[in-house]
């Protein structure tokens, strides 16, 4: 049989999430759930870090986690107050594997491996290389509808199938692409108790550049490169970035790679289209579910599909406004991305006044959307504050057209 109840398209972080909540919810018991991709999801491609409170309802996939931090601006350091928050890591194979064997359990949903070559809203259907596959509810996370790359054969976030034409215009488009080294010294040279969540102590060259150095033992790191700019680098900067940073920051010669990663993750205040039709929810990037002004996504993606389903499960119809973002944080993030891409103020200069002047733990809940107004005003005082009224302004009136 080709016709389900609920397909899902693409098993990336946000439709493994999903297929996870909706196997775990009773109400759904009886609903037939195909989900789809091309990759089988066996490799560790990726890694997601962000911070949470002991509290946080999160998969139980954490592979490391530090209590402790340090930010290292321009032009001081200092240790991160993050009081009850943790920083965390998730490897892709461990959330991969724990979503393999839960979804296991659920007799009701297919996990079939396919690529999918065209979602049709009007017909509700998915085409892919095994057939025609139709549901009530399509949920997409395998097509992002605008090219977000300059190099549109390279983009992991446009298909042809369903591109737009390009970029939309009147919007920031940044992206966020980084490479990073798991490196190994034959000497003790880390503090595994205390993650570098950003360090600026590098060359800038104009855009906004910084390391994180995840630490698992005293011989063994993540250490990651950074870059918010409107397009890549050649390969060999990101490796000569690395290079200089362990010899010039860290004093490390010696040392033997591991493991290597390279991620491109879009920042942009895009209204990314949440529904397409009466049939297709669009989720992950596909969504916008990516934080505009900063790229954390992992626990973004758990919050807004628990939201979701709690309200699908509450009214029977799933609607994808659940999961939307407050106005006021969406244009917080547009007036960062709008002062970043204009160069108003050096992004190394943003971080560290917020730091410099705020508790990390007031910058986090702001980064998560927890804050009240009077918290954002008082983060507001000790930003850039005339760029950032002018960024503002040109952004309101932007709204007002677009």
């Amino acid at each position: 049989m080709h016709s389900y109840d609920i397909i899902i398209a693409g098993a990336g972080l946000a439709g493994l999430t999903l297929a996870l909540e909706l196997s775990r919810r009773p109400a759904f018991a009886g609903q037939r759930i195909l989900l789809l991709d091309r990759d089988p999801k066996q490799q560790n491609d990726r890694t997601w870090c962000f911070w949470a409170k002991p509290e946080d309802p999160l998969p139980p996939v954490v592979y490391r986690e530090w209590e402790s931090a340090c930010f290292y601006g321009p032009s001081f350091d200092i240790p991160m107050k993050m009081r009850d928050y943790r920083y965390c890591m998730v490897r892709g194979k461990d959330f991969y594997d724990y979503a393999r064997q839960e979804i296991a359990k659920n007799p009701n949903l297919e996990w079939r491996q396919a690529t999918i070559r065209q979602i049709i809203p009007e017909e509700s259907a998915v085409v892919t290389n095994q057939g025609r596959f139709t549901a009530k509810w399509i949920f997409n996370s395998a097509f992002v509808p605008v090219e977000a790359l300059t190099d549109t054969s390279t983009t992991p976030f446009a298909h042809p199938h369903t591109q737009t034409g390009g970029r939309p215009e009147g919007y920031s488009w940044l992206l966020q692409h980084f490479k990073g080294w798991e490196v190994e010294t034959p000497e003790p040279r880390f503090d595994p108790e205390t993650v570098t969540f950003m360090d600026f102590r590098i060359e800038q060259n104009g855009e906004t550049r910084f390391v994180y150095v995840l630490p698992f033992t005293e011989y063994r790191a993540l250490v990651e490169f950074t870059v918010f700019s409107p397009s890549l680098l050649p390969l060999s900067d990101y490796d000569e970035a690395l290079k200089d940073y362990l010899w010039e920051q860290l004093g490390i010669a010696n040392y033997h790679i591991a493991e290597e990663e390279f991620g491109v993750i879009p920042m942009s205040d895009y209204a990314f289209p949440i529904k397409t039709g009466a049939s297709v929810i669009h989720i992950g990037t596909a969504g916008g579910f990516v934080k505009a002004s900063s790229g954390y996504a992992f626990k973004r993606t758990q919050r807004k599909i628990r939201r979701l389903v709690d309200d699908w499960e509450a009214t029977g119809t799933p609607h994808p406004e659940a999961m939307q973002s407050l106005f006021r944080f969406r244009m917080y993030d547009s007036i960062l991305l709008r002062v970043l891409e204009e160069g108003r103020v050096p992004g190394a200069l943003v971080f560290e006044r917020l730091f410099r002047h705020l508790p990390a733990s007031h910058v986090l809940r702001f980064l998560d959307e927890d804050t009240n107004l009077k918290e954002e005003i008082q983060l507001m005082s000790v930003t850039q504050l005339r760029e950032f009224t002018r960024a503002a302004v040109k952004q309101l009136s932007k709204y007002g057209r677009v």
